[in-house]
């Protein structure tokens, strides 16, 4: 039976007051008690509560008169603080706490600038940490209805990636987009805004973003600066239809002027010089030059002919084309000057074979369309020294289809739905063809 305590006027109790409740301090032992639970109670009411169940303590920085401007630049400056995760415990079921390090301002060499990259750090942790990223997993979840494929709290990098594949696009197309975002990534890494959270990005982030790629790459032209542009702005936009975002960031970003760059083509003596070489070293990457040529397809288009879609008797191919976000199947038309090589193809090709597979012959592979831009780099401008690229073949042809027939005979041929895209930037000849044709107008005044 326990005894219940009495205390007489000779304790000399002392009231405690934590948090509102009296206790009484009458022994060494319960003092250490109290002051061990008071402690507790401090530490959990000073821990920053996150979604999902998670909390952290507060975000520290050392030295700790880092935003003094007698702060030593000779330390290495870091922010720190404990993360825990209801997730992530030991054996016994205890959360194990994850000690998280940020060092990234020790880049900067001077005291304001250090200062001002670590409030940035500071910042973008503390927001990302409040919208549920999770420094353990790397990871950001969705507090509301737990992880989902895309949700306004997922990190702007990753958001992109699951951005880039929902779009229904040409594989090329694709391709560039997946660089664009990984290049995207690195400058955002670098810039401490990669755990920023999709849904609190903005133009300025966007352009710091592109300003950084530019500073860090000769070549960044504004040509490219628009197609960054033009491919973060699909990417934006199929995220505000997937309720990520509430506006586009990108729409209000202006386009910078570029300069047409007149595209070279083949001299006579070049295209003599190529034909002789390739036909006797390299058969079939011949052949397939020759047919790519007088198709009036891309190479792309080419690579994914199979046995069914090519009408030897009809002289005619039906070729998928795939720009953009435009998925059309056009019929074409083989030319008499390029029929006997349809035909050879044709003699070992099958109905689901692929025209140009391994070796550009007929077979079951499908083949990578960069295969024939490094056959023309390797036989074409390394061994010959010829720089025109691959694809001034199809303005060389649709140029002499202009004159020798008309320019909109060079549109159907290339499938172009109207001459406008033909006359700028194809039929290269044609505006001096007019302009001679003018010349000879002989209709007299009177």
């Amino acid at each position: 039976m326990c005894r219940r305590f009495n205390p007489g006027p000779h304790h000399q109790l002392k009231p405690l007051i934590i948090k509102g409740f009296p206790f009484f301090k009458h022994s060494p032992r319960i003092a250490v008690l109290l002051e061990t639970l008071t402690k507790t109670l401090t530490k959990t009411v000073n821990m920053i509560q996150l979604p999902n169940q998670c909390y952290c303590s507060e975000l520290k920085v050392y030295p700790a008169n880092w935003n003094k401007p007698g702060a030593s630049l000779r330390k290495t400056w870091y922010i720190h603080y404990r993360f825990y995760d209801p997730q992530h415990v030991n054996s016994s079921g205890k959360i194990i706490p994850f000690q998280r390090i940020i060092k990234g301002m020790n880049l900067y060499k001077t005291v304001s600038e250090r200062i001002g990259a670590t409030k940035l750090l500071l910042d973008n942790e503390l927001s990302a940490l409040t919208e549920g990223y999770n420094p353990i997993t790397k990871t950001s979840l969705s507090s509301i209805t737990g992880k989902s494929d895309i949700n306004p709290d997922m990190p702007f990098t990753d958001a992109l990636t699951k951005a880039s594949e929902k779009l229904k696009l040409a594989p090329i197309t694709l391709s560039d987009i997946k660089s664009v975002i990984k290049n995207v990534e690195n400058s955002a890494t670098e810039l401490r805004l990669k755990t920023l959270s999709i849904s609190r990005i903005r133009r300025k982030d966007i352009l710091q973003i592109l300003d950084h790629i530019e500073e860090n790459n000769p070549k960044f032209s504004s040509n490219r600066f628009n197609k960054y542009r033009a491919y973060l702005l699909m990417l934006f936009k199929k995220l505000m239809e997937l309720e990520a975002v509430e506006s586009n960031p990108i729409k209000d970003i202006a386009k910078r002027k570029t300069v047409r760059k007149f595209r070279r083509v083949l001299t006579p003596e070049e295209r003599e010089k190529i034909a002789i070489h390739l036909k006797n070293t390299n058969y079939t990457f011949w052949r397939f030059i020759n047919i790519f040529f007088h198709s009036g397809g891309r190479e792309t288009e080419l690579m994914l002919l199979q046995g069914k879609h090519i009408d030897i008797k009809r002289q005619r191919y039906i070729a998928l084309v795939q720009k953009g976000r435009e998925y059309r199947e056009v019929e074409r038309t083989i030319k008499d000057v390029a029929l006997p090589l349809w035909k050879e193809l044709m003699e070992t090709c099958s109905t689901e074979d692929y025209i140009f597979s391994v070796g550009l012959k007929p077979g079951t592979k499908k083949i990578r369309t960069d295969q024939i831009s490094r056959r023309w780099n390797r036989h074409i401008k390394s061994k010959l020294g010829i720089q025109p690229d691959l694809y001034s073949l199809k303005h060389l042809n649709t140029d002499e289809t202009a004159a020798l027939l008309s320019i909109d005979d060079a549109a159907a041929m290339n499938s172009h739905t109207t001459t406008k895209i033909t006359l700028e930037y194809y039929a290269i000849g044609e505006k001096e063809r007019q302009h001679q044709r003018l010349k000879q107008v002989q209709n007299s005044f009177a």
